[in-house]
């Protein structure tokens, strides 16, 4: 008969036993179902990501220089008091659009009239004096030093009162030419100074275009040569203009050139101040494969694109590294790792990566459809 500590042992392998193959059993089942899982994962189908494409396009660009321009007026000017005195008549509102000589601002001119009056009055006296005198020298009855004396006193009297009307000209601030005023700085019984700006005038139209050139792009461009200036601010309008000036020297520090352009402005638009992108088309053209800058894709180790392939597989986005150009009207060079007719991602690449099974969409944006839209050789 077995002793109760035998008895115990064998207890306690056979709980053991129980256990690891309870245990066994459980791990079994489990790589079973992740056996059945993975199968089940490979026989799917991938899960397709909505695209839109492109196809790369072969186009003809002519060459074109671009560079930040800035505006400025033909004319224009901060309008000032020519002498001290207090603002009696203010003739304007901010903003008038005035003819030159329009009389703008108005100084105190009382003692000045009363001196033209003065003035007048001895010119008055000279001329009578003079005229007597001429009368009676040829009989005689006066002296050459008479009449010369006259003939000085007369001329002194007629420049004094030029002098008169010189000195009220001077306490008027009026237009030099035709322009728009910007706002009134002077008020009505204000003392100003000497300098004192009153108000600011520009002439709108035309305006002056300034931007520069490298050195190497010097023998490019020529007098006369046709720019399109757009600004900010007119995002859907192109302003035609015409190369007015090269300047006479290249800045030591930047050896660039400057450039001086002039664009008509009859309606208004732009203002003096302003700046905007000038782009000058040269006479060469080149062959571009291009396609809409959507499609251009960004890494720390340069740009891609994702070119669509057809597997047997199904659908797929192959990711190219490509090198891009010159860029327009929302379309991009390809310079490297395209060729025409490649159909490129243009939404929907935030979800890509290579080898991803794709769904080809209609364009959704306008940038799309325009870009799909674009006849070759535009």
């Amino acid at each position: 008969m077995a002793s109760p500590k035998a008895h115990f042992k064998r207890r306690v392998v056979i709980m053991v036993l129980f256990i690891a193959v309870v245990y066994g059993g459980v791990i079994g089942f489990n790589r079973f179902i992740g056996a059945m899982i993975h199968k089940a994962m490979a026989a799917a189908p991938a899960p397709m990501i909505s695209v839109t494409t492109s196809k790369a396009q072969n186009l003809t660009w002519a060459e074109r220089l671009q560079a930040v321009a800035s505006l400025k007026a033909v004319q224009g000017t901060m309008l000032t008091a020519q002498t001290a005195g207090m603002v009696t008549g203010i003739h304007f509102k901010s903003g008038d659009a005035v003819k030159a000589g329009t009389l703008l601002v108005q100084l105190n001119d009382n003692v000045a009239q009363a001196q033209l009056a003065s003035d007048r009055a001895k010119l008055l006296n000279a001329k009578q004096e003079l005229t007597r005198q001429r009368s009676l020298f040829p009989q005689k009855l006066t002296s050459q030093s008479q009449l010369q004396a006259a003939e000085a006193t007369y001329d002194e009297a007629t420049a004094a009162v030029a002098a008169d009307q010189a000195a009220l000209a001077n306490l008027q601030v009026r237009a030099p030419f035709d322009g728009h005023l910007g706002i009134r700085q002077v008020s009505l019984g204000q003392y100003v100074s000497p300098g004192a700006g009153a108000v600011d005038i520009q002439q709108w139209d035309p305006l002056l275009v300034d931007f520069q050139i490298p050195q190497r792009d010097l023998a490019r461009v020529a007098v006369g040569d046709g720019v399109a200036l757009s600004v900010s601010g007119q995002p859907s309008h192109s302003f035609a203009g015409t190369i007015t000036a090269l300047g006479s020297a290249f800045d030591s520090t930047t050896r660039n050139l400057s450039i001086e352009a002039s664009v008509p402005n009859a309606d208004g638009l732009l203002r003096p101040g302003m700046f905007g992108d000038v782009t000058i088309s040269l006479m060469a053209t080149n062959q571009v494969v291009a396609v809409p800058q959507t499609a251009i894709a960004y890494s720390t180790y340069g740009e891609y694109v994702y070119v669509v392939k057809q597997t047997d597989k199904g659908t797929i986005a192959e990711e190219r590294i490509v090198q891009t150009g010159a860029n327009r009207d929302n379309l991009i060079a390809v310079v490297k790792g395209l060729k025409a007719g490649d159909e490129v991602v243009t939404e929907g690449q935030v979800n890509l990566y290579p080898g991803a099974h794709i769904k080809i969409e209609p364009p959704s944006g306008a940038l799309s459809k325009a870009a799909a839209a674009r006849p070759e050789g535009s």
